[in-house]
């Protein structure tokens, strides 16, 4: 039972760190997405070809949406498998509690019937006379 319990704490600290650095490549994007809109705003301002600028950053965003998109449907996948992996520790939790709730309840069962058939072996019935 230690080496599930371990081995499944490695595999979820394996998961959170994933999941870190998939949020760390998430605001990497960000800060890429900030430097090239200042980057295209430097080289409209500056440059003589704007319609290749404006052609240029039309590239850029589409493909850095794309790139964007992509990296969110990665984090949702991995965010949905640890979800179904949690639950399914949860259901097999909530089993093994059922179970032990179920032998409790029978060792009451059987506790109560003991006591039962002991008090009426104590109990002294009343003898009547003619």
């Amino acid at each position: 039972m230690s080496r599930e319990t371990s081995s499944s704490d490695e595999v979820l600290m394996q998961q959170s760190l994933l999941f870190s650095e998939s949020l760390k490549g998430l605001k990497n994007l960000r800060t890429q997405l900030y430097s090239a809109a200042e980057y295209f705003e430097v080289s409209y301002t500056n440059d003589d070809q704007k319609q290749m600028v404006v052609e240029t950053l039309k590239d850029y965003a589409i493909k850095a949406l794309v790139n964007t998109v992509d990296h969110l449907g990665s984090m949702t996948y991995k965010v949905n498998d640890l979800l179904d992996e949690n639950l399914e520790q949860v259901s097999g939790t909530e089993l093994r509690v059922s179970c032990i709730e179920q032998r409790l309840q029978t060792c009451r069962d059987l506790i109560d019937r003991e006591g039962l058939s002991q008090q009426s072996l104590v109990i002294n019935m009343p003898k009547y006379h003619k």
